[in-house]
């Protein structure tokens, strides 16, 4: 299980925290359930007409996706508003659904429903992170350590020193759920293509390559080709909510996270490296995480905004199954663009990471994106935990560096 340990600098930085910190029985941290939102991304940026209506729970419905689209449009017929404009029902991870072409007077008729707890609009949301430039083949040596601290195995197996820092072990047999861009057929990678879904439209393929580079991480085979992964040899599922661009709907996000929800087993992990450069925080994506966790565990990335993840969702969550991920570089100091702050569970490795890429390829990227998988797949291999091997302090908090053993 997770165990708080954080440690924090000051006693001050409990004034700037605007929800509770303290855990319940389970260790779930309690917030508030109203759609107040810290909303820095502009309305343009919303899909006009489109939002996301959120019922309040029925535990008798939880699972049924028929019951959900039923309630919907009875909910929708009251206020004279097509059932067809329903474009995709929640009923795991959180339950409502995701409607199209609403006037100003429906949301205010669909908030002042009773059975609804709050209505959001449908925002867009773009992954904040550079690129590399794609290889076809990986460095051919590696011996100056001093800068990349990466390496070669005995059968050729390329070593990179992220996987190298934080351990190693056979995760064949087991599944990580990849909440991402897609990710792209590989030869080093063993994807359940029968699972796999988009939640952009088109194919579960990904066609922007941060998909693969996690899941790579998170996976990849150790079979004398390649890169090798911290669960090496594990199965990994698409569920594509960022087109080619790195864009994506709160809708397709939500209804990927409902997806995983409903379709993980005891024992599978998650991965979520998607974070946004502005301050974002959504009920709705709190709490679909919250529920996440009554499936699996898994972890996500803290975000690249060189500020503290009480600013973001889900970042901000302490939940016991969510483990929130930093990214730190080969001298165990955090990057100057990683997020910090109480949520902050672990620290990873996370710059000038070596992963697989989508058309066979191979790619160097960072972010707490990268540092995320890596805690996956240890996950994956330990159940709920992680080991630990030094510390890692930003902000004036400090978390554990996470390893294998």
């Amino acid at each position: 299980m997770k165990t708080q340990l954080r440690i924090l600098s000051t006693i001050a930085v409990f004034s700037m925290l605007f929800y509770s910190c303290e855990k319940d029985a389970d260790g779930v941290t309690d917030i508030e359930n109203n759609a107040d939102t810290i909303e820095t991304v502009g309305a343009d940026q919303a899909v006009p007409g489109e939002y996301i209506v959120i019922y309040n729970e029925n535990k008798s419905l939880y699972g049924k996706s028929a019951g959900i689209k039923a309630k919907s449009e009875q909910t929708l017929s009251k206020y004279a508003i097509q059932k067809d404009n329903v474009k995709q029902v929640y009923s795991n991870a959180i339950q409502g659904f995701h409607v199209k072409d609403l006037s100003e007077k429906q949301v205010e008729m669909l908030k002042n429903d009773p059975d609804v707890a709050y209505v959001q609009p449908n925002y867009i949301r773009k992954l904040d992170i550079e690129m590399g430039e794609p290889v076809d083949q990986l460095p051919a040596t590696v011996n100056n350590k001093a800068v990349t601290n990466d390496s070669q195995l005995p059968n050729g197996e390329f070593l990179p020193w992220g996987i190298k820092r934080v351990g190693r072990a056979n995760g064949a047999g087991k599944t990580c759920w990849i909440i991402d861009s897609g990710v792209s057929p590989h030869s080093d990678l063993n994807i359940d293509t029968n699972r796999s879904r988009s939640f952009v439209g088109g194919s579960w393929q990904d066609q922007n390559g941060h998909g693969t580079h996690v899941a790579g991480t998170v996976a990849a085979k150790n079979n004398g080709s390649g890169v090798i992964g911290v669960a090496y040899g594990a199965t990994v599922v698409s569920v594509r909510v960022l087109n080619a661009q790195g864009s994506g709907s709160d809708a397709g996000i939500l209804g990927g996270v409902d997806y995983v929800a409903r379709n993980a087993r005891n024992g599978d992990t998650w991965n979520y490296s998607i974070g946004y450069r502005n301050r974002y925080t959504n009920v709705a994506t709190d709490n679909a995480f919250r529920n996440l966790e009554r499936t699996t565990y898994g972890a996500m990335a803290a975000g690249n905004s060189n500020d503290d993840t009480q600013y973001y969702s889900p970042q901000r969550l302490r939940t016991a199954n969510s483990w929130n991920i930093g990214n730190m570089t080969n001298t165990d100091s955090p990057a100057s663009s990683s997020c910090y702050g109480i949520s902050v569970d672990r620290w990873a490795p996370g710059t000038n990471v070596w992963s697989t890429w989508t058309n066979g390829q191979f790619n160097k990227i960072s972010g707490t994106s990268m540092a995320s998988p890596h805690v996956a797949g240890i996950l994956l291999l330990r159940g709920n935990s992680t080991g630990t091997n030094g510390s890692v302090s930003k902000g004036g908090y400090t978390a554990p560096i996470a390893t294998v053993n």
